[in-house]
């Protein structure tokens, strides 16, 4: 594994109004973190996902495969966010293709079937036997950045063993040299429970509304499951100058 140094890592990022999709273009995200680097592709994404990356980059130990875990200590701090504007960044200085993995259910209503998608999940290929590319599709505006679904349901890693999980952390290290998983928060067992199975994981907290009691406890139990805590991202921090005077 290539796991990552001193978790002392943190990055500020300003609150904006961005619908929540697998893979979100962060076009519209402002920054509040003081990184200016603008070294080719890298240069076209906001400085905090940029400062993020080459912080999580400067922790690597080795140049082998690198699995990054994104999770929150409770819903609603925007992990999935922060996940794949880091993925979009990793991808743009990769010359191979960056997956990103949505750990995440689908929620269904009451009486209603989960609509059947075209590509298949993860868990489906791997159950049929079939290869672990089935499951990988492009991401639109991301030339070099795959990404694919854990499995169906709203609780998708519990489908998944812990040899399983595993095995097929491994196969996909042999393709993909970032592999970005967007996890739910650690409130779920299972979640919490992948981190030892990854390099490192980040923990997305929101300004203002998630306690300090919250992280220290989704820390501490990272870590007692055998995970690593690379550091923490604080998410939707509200700028304290008028957008007019900060200019």
């Amino acid at each position: 594994m290539n796991r990552l140094s001193t978790p002392e890592l943190t990055v500020l990022r300003k609150t904006s109004q961005v619908s929540a999709e697998a893979v979100p273009a962060p076009a519209e995200e402002r920054a509040v973190a003081p990184a200016h680097i603008g070294i080719g592709a890298v240069g076209r994404h906001h400085p905090s996902f940029v400062q993020l990356y080459y912080a999580i980059e400067a922790r690597r130990s080795n140049a082998m495969p690198l699995v990054i875990q994104f999770i929150a200590p409770a819903a609603g701090a925007g992990a999935s966010l922060v996940a794949a504007g880091y993925a979009r960044v990793a991808a743009d200085d990769s010359p191979h293709p960056v997956l990103f993995v949505d750990c995440n259910g689908i929620v269904t209503k009451s009486r209603r079937r989960e609509r059947p998608s075209p590509t298949p999940t993860l868990f489906d290929v791997l159950r049929r036997g079939l290869p672990l590319s089935d499951a990988v599709s492009s991401v639109p505006d991301a030339e070099n950045l795959v990404c694919a679904r854990l499995g169906p349901g709203e609780r998708p890693l519990l489908a998944f063993g812990g040899d399983r999980f595993r095995t097929m952390l491994d196969m996909l290290r042999t393709t993909y040299p970032v592999i970005v998983l967007d996890t739910p928060p650690t409130v779920a067992p299972e979640s919490a429970a992948v981190a030892r199975y990854c390099d490192g994981s980040v923990l997305v907290v929101a300004a203002g509304r998630t306690r300090q009691w919250e992280i220290e406890n989704a820390r501490a139990l990272l870590e007692r499951l055998g995970g690593q805590t690379v550091g923490v991202v604080l998410n939707r921090e509200r700028a304290l100058l008028p957008r007019w005077l900060a200019r």
